[in-house]
């Protein structure tokens, strides 16, 4: 669903979404999505886009491996909109605050689709997990230690497989 840059009205345009996509495109089926944006134009070209979004993609535990439902409610979107030729002008600048919340687009149409899935994807923790309890997978079996104890020794592990275990061998020199 397209949006045409020049039939956007000066007033702005709001748009609602109401869609099922794979968020993480990980082919782990389909999830439903609900947003509502408004796209308001500004001068030369940018235009701010703001509303809210949620959605409940799949994640998968960096702890335990264990894929689990992760609902995003009411997440925030904020931000300016400008033609990425505005990004190519020659000579160096510095950025300010208001300069990491733009995103730029290119041609005469926005997929509004797309500037929500983004938002979304921002809205995810870089290290996911199912619970802050999780204990994760032993280093040396791979049990779930969330299912039930594993019997490794965890100070065995530390000296057997640490590729620093070599340097308790080596003994520095008394100073005189």
């Amino acid at each position: 669903m397209a949006i045409k840059i020049n039939e956007i009205p000066p007033e702005g345009l709001t748009v609602q979404i109401k869609s099922v996509i794979d968020l993480l495109e990980e082919g782990t089926g389909l999830r439903p999505l609900s947003a509502t944006i408004t796209i308001k134009p500004e001068d030369n070209g940018i235009f701010h886009v703001s509303g809210r979004a949620s959605a409940t993609p799949v994640l998968e535990c960096s702890r335990c491996l264990k894929r689990f439902d992760f609902p995003i409610r009411d997440a925030a979107i904020d931000f300016d909109l400008a033609p990425e030729h505005l990004v190519n002008a020659p000579g160096e600048h510095e950025l300010g605050r208001g300069d990491l919340e733009i995103e730029f687009y290119r041609g005469d149409e926005l997929e509004p689709e797309d500037l929500v899935r983004e938002q979304l994807l921002l809205a995810i923790p870089m290290v996911p997990v199912h619970s802050p309890d999780c204990k994760g997978l032993c280093p040396q079996c791979g049990a779930d230690r969330n299912e039930s104890p594993c019997t490794c020794r965890p100070e065995a592990l530390k000296q057997e497989t640490s590729p620093f275990a070599v340097l308790k061998t080596i003994t520095k020199p008394e100073k005189e």
